[in-house]
């Protein structure tokens, strides 16, 4: 015989009471850790944060939350597994769908890092890092990560949370998912990280490319066509897609003042700042800039945060940092898509972050061995100032190339240096458009080989030449011509 339970709607709520999402705390209680790291860990500004708005409130998030998200329902079974988590041994459970830790074949599993510690998972431990979690993350994980989050960014005391997500990547597509309706304006660089372009795509949103100079996007045109908009009664943007920090592709670092003046027309202009931070660790030009999580007096940002860059890509390692009342529509994606992001890498991250003096060391490191790498590119592309033009990135890993007198370089890439045997990035890669003629290469050095680089210019320097000579003799081409 087949018994159906129903749950009743107070039954569902209570369960999530049972579980509700935990804030970070506001009550300023910092780690300590080794004064040389603290340039290394401090994305706030050591002023107290304050703002002529007001906090947006719990019911206010309702019109930034896409019709398709408002649809999702708490999934019981991933309930009962954080429910789970909180009682432990107290109740005798027939509840949980988990397969029994004792099936699992592995006994042990260690890593051995290459300053000569490591960390190892064995028995309960490693029973635990091969099991089920909640959606939302690894309980210890999560713990971590709100004390990781307090100490670099000191946020004003508004209900935040967290939630582990499977890369940076996947947070994107998480926030897209939650805020974008068919058809949405959304607010991104001119030329910006291709991911997002490739999650908006099945929307076909109305881009609002933003134009960067050497210090980023640039707040007074952001203001003047949000302006124009308003004034002419265009929908406006619900959501702002940027990396303050090594913007990928231009490589540029928004500083204090325009973060600041961004911000505000978050606030003025009522939409959501999404900071996608992953190269936050790769800034080559001093002290790192307050983020915006920093100075969100008024619930406005979800951040973004990977170690995929500075640790390993394959790992997976990410979290997403929202007020709460978002980040628990984005759990119930989550439950619907993942179930919860892998246990395994979220046990190595928890390790690496419970060292904080031995992170800092490995991630300082990390941006000497690219700047490195960066400077060495550079002295090696003073052959090509006739020809392009192209800044010193500021953070992150990748040139921005404007190849001069040539409109369009996608065939240059595909076919003239592609046949030398010389792999480039056009950049039609970074913008919507893709199909739209673009002068712009992306240049990246962190894998060239330091004898390869010299090479590598010089076969640039003559492919540019050639594409030079043939623009000149005809026409030009558009991106997708063969």
């Amino acid at each position: 015989m087949l018994i159906t339970v129903k749950f009743s709607k107070s039954n569902v709520d209570l369960l999530k009471k049972l579980i509700e999402i935990r804030p970070l705390l506001s009550v300023r209680k910092y780690s300590q850790s080794n004064e040389s790291n603290e340039n290394i860990f401090k994305f706030y500004s050591d002023g107290n944060e304050s703002s002529k708005h007001e906090p947006l409130a719990e019911e206010d998030y309702q019109r930034f939350i896409s019709q398709r998200a408002a649809r999702r329902e708490p999934a019981i079974t991933r309930l009962i597994t954080s429910l789970s988590y909180k009682v432990g041994k107290r109740m005798i459970s027939l509840a949980e769908g988990m397969p029994n830790e004792d099936v699992f074949p592995f006994k042990r599993i260690a890593l051995e890092m290459k300053e000569g510690a490591g960390m190892v998972f064995e028995g309960k431990e490693l029973a635990a890092a091969l099991q089920y979690v909640p959606s939302q993350g690894l309980p210890a994980l999560l713990s971590e990560l709100r004390r990781f989050q307090e100490d670099l960014h000191r946020p004003p005391p508004l209900p935040r949370d967290i939630l582990v997500i499977n890369g940076g990547q996947h947070g994107i597509y998480q926030c897209v998912e939650l805020l974008v309706e068919p058809g949405d304006p959304v607010i991104t660089n001119e030329y910006a990280y291709t991911g997002i372009h490739s999650t908006l795509k099945p929307y076909k949103p109305e881009i609002l490319g933003i134009p960067e100079d050497d210090d980023g996007l640039i707040p007074e045109t952001l203001d003047a066509v949000l302006a124009d908009r308003l004034s002419r009664g265009m929908k406006m943007p619900k959501m702002m897609y940027v990396t303050p920090t090594g913007s990928n592709p231009t490589g540029t670092v928004i500083p204090e003042e325009r973060r600041r003046k961004i911000y505000e027309l978050a606030c003025r202009y009522d939409f959501l700042i999404v900071e996608d931070e992953p190269y936050m660790f790769l800034n080559y030009v001093g002290r790192n800039p307050p983020s915006f999580l920093s100075m969100d007096t008024c619930g406005r940002v979800i951040r973004l945060d990977s170690l995929s860059k500075v640790v390993s890509s394959g790992l997976r390692a990410a979290w997403l940092t929202a007020p709460t009342t978002l980040l628990h529509r984005l759990e119930l994606h989550m439950q619907a898509e993942l179930l919860h992001s892998c246990t395994l890498s979220q046990a190595i991250l928890l390790q690496l972050l419970s060292d904080r003096d031995r992170l800092a060391n490995h991630l300082k490191s990390t941006s000497e061995f690219y700047r490195l790498r960066r400077d060495a590119l550079y002295h090696e592309m003073q052959i090509l100032t006739d020809l392009v033009h192209c800044p010193l990135p500021s953070a992150g890993l990748f040139f921005w190339v404007k190849v001069n007198g040539v409109e369009d370089v996608y065939n240059m890439v595909f076919h003239t240096a592609f046949k030398r045997g010389l792999m480039l990035i056009p950049g039609q890669a970074f913008v919507y458009d893709s199909t739209a003629p673009c002068p712009y290469l992306r240049l990246t050095f962190s894998k060239i080989k330091y004898e390869d680089m010299k090479t590598a210019i010089l076969h640039l320097s003559d492919i540019i030449r050639d594409e030079q000579r043939i623009n000149e003799k005809q026409p030009q081409r558009v991106a997708t011509e063969s």
